[in-house]
């Protein structure tokens, strides 16, 4: 062969065998896309299936129409999550955060089938068919307007009641005091008569027929005299009677009303109102600061805010004041019921602190007041302590400055000791009486609270009225 043919079909062998293995590759290329092409179409089947059920192309299209704008940073599924726990909050109080929404639904409708089922058992809603939570508030808020209404026109009645009381017991002890001065008055002429009749009386004892007449005669006259005074001391004592009359019908008419015993009344007075609530850490805010006087360790008992204070005192919790602002001061709640919590707008009330006098006080008796069934030795040292430590006075007598008296249990005697034991302790003589005149004491507080409409507290009422009941088993706080 040529040499120039020889070059020409080399270069054609040399072609062929490119072409060749470029074929080769290109195949092979091409299965390898092939079949990646269809793990890639398989996979997306698969992933458009998983949509699929997640929402249709149809849903998909509607999605802003039925989400809205998505919030920033988060898909149109998220952002739906989101609303769903907000609005199950709202209902619940609580988001319900990393469960499924059908557990956040589930337990939206235990709560709300809940509600309704309490409303109805009390009589608040007629019917559990077709409720909504709308009409549920609605409902709910024109009941609280009626009760508001009917409370606001009772408060009327007897704040009317509580005036003409005032004024009949202000009228009461006028005459009383007008009575006793009287009183004195003609015991004093009548122990001058006396006197002059004694003195006349010897006179005439020594005299002649005609001085006796003419003594008998003046005495006569002042005789006359006292029969007067005694008629005047008659009509006073009816115008006292009429006056207690009117006393006891105003009395009797705040008792119709339900409400706590007049004698009692500056006893259930409130003294402040809860204005929020910080349920996680166990705080209520009040209206009142340090402008009011209050300071930190001042306890309450917290009371609802559309019912009266109770007769015995008990309120649904106990705070206790930590901090102290101007107007406002923040309480930790030391005992509280979970069936009936606190409240926005409930009240509070302290039987000692007032923002504006010092109440006075006697404390008589025996005092348990840990509850241990014993009686404590400085029991009633403990409870003088406590008025003290909250603004009251205590006071030795009962008086009708007197504002309340804290009894205890009534002072046992001691047995009368023998002389046998009299010889072996010569104090135990001295033991007995205090103990007799322990208990006269006693009796004679109660009998003056009574005589002059003083209110008598017991310690268990004490306690409750002072929100100290749960901390009067500790011994620091006295």
């Amino acid at each position: 062969m040529p040499p120039g043919k020889q070059s020409q079909s080399n270069a054609m062998l040399y072609t062929v065998i490119i072409f060749v293995a470029l074929f080769i590759i290109a195949t092979t290329c091409a299965v390898i896309f092939y079949v990646k092409a269809e793990d890639y179409k398989t996979q997306m089947d698969a992933d458009k299936a998983n949509l699929d059920k997640i929402a249709t192309s149809t849903e998909r299209a509607s999605l802003p129409k039925i989400v809205g704008t998505p919030k920033q940073g988060m898909s149109m599924l998220k952002t739906m999550d989101e609303f769903l726990g907000e609005m199950v909050g709202a209902i619940t109080g609580e988001a319900g955060a990393d469960v499924p929404a059908s557990v956040k639904i589930n337990e939206a409708n235990i709560r709300i089938n809940g509600a309704v089922e309490s409303l109805f058992n009390d009589g608040l809603i007629s019917s559990k068919e077709n409720v909504n939570l709308i009409g549920l508030v609605g409902q709910l808020k024109a009941e609280l307007d009626r009760a508001t209404a009917g409370s606001r026109q009772l408060d009327q009645r007897y704040q009317k009641l509580q005036d003409d009381f005032n004024a009949a017991e202000q009228e009461s002890r006028f005459k009383e005091q007008q009575l006793i001065a009287e009183t004195k008055r003609f015991q004093a002429l009548a122990d001058e008569a006396q006197a002059k009749f004694d003195e006349q009386r010897k006179i005439m004892d020594k005299s002649t027929d005609e001085q006796v007449q003419i003594y008998r005669d003046k005495l006569e006259i002042e005789q006359g005299k006292v029969k007067e005074r005694a008629l005047e001391l008659l009509t006073t004592q009816e115008e006292l009677a009429v006056a207690q009359k009117d006393l006891a019908e105003a009395v009797a008419k705040l008792e119709n009303l339900g409400r706590n015993p007049s004698i009692e009344v500056a006893a259930y007075k409130p003294d402040a109102r809860i204005v929020s609530i910080d349920s996680q850490n166990k705080v209520v805010y009040l209206d009142i600061g340090r402008k009011d006087h209050v300071y930190r360790g001042l306890t309450f008992s917290v009371y609802d805010k559309n019912a009266p204070i109770p007769a015995d005192g008990k309120g649904k919790a106990e705070i206790e004041i930590y901090q102290v602002e101007d107007n406002v001061s923040a309480a930790k709640i030391n005992d509280s019921s979970r069936k009936n919590p606190i409240v926005p707008e409930d009240i509070v009330a302290n039987l000692i602190w007032d923002n504006k006098t010092s109440n006075r006080f006697i404390v008589a008796g025996n005092f348990d007041i840990d509850g241990n069934g014993a009686i404590d030795s400085d029991g009633l040292d403990k409870i003088v302590r406590l008025v003290r430590r909250w603004g009251g006075r205590i006071v030795d007598e009962v008086t009708i400055e007197t504002d309340f008296v804290v009894l205890g249990t009534r002072p046992t005697s001691l047995p009368r000791p023998t002389t046998e034991q009299i010889e072996i302790d010569p104090t135990v003589e001295q033991k007995y009486e205090a103990s007799l005149e322990s208990g006269r004491q006693y009796d004679r507080i109660g009998a003056q609270a009574e005589t002059l409409s003083v209110p008598v507290i017991n310690q268990q009422k004490f306690l409750y009225l002072t929100g100290y009941q749960s901390l009067a088993s500790k011994s620091t706080p006295f």
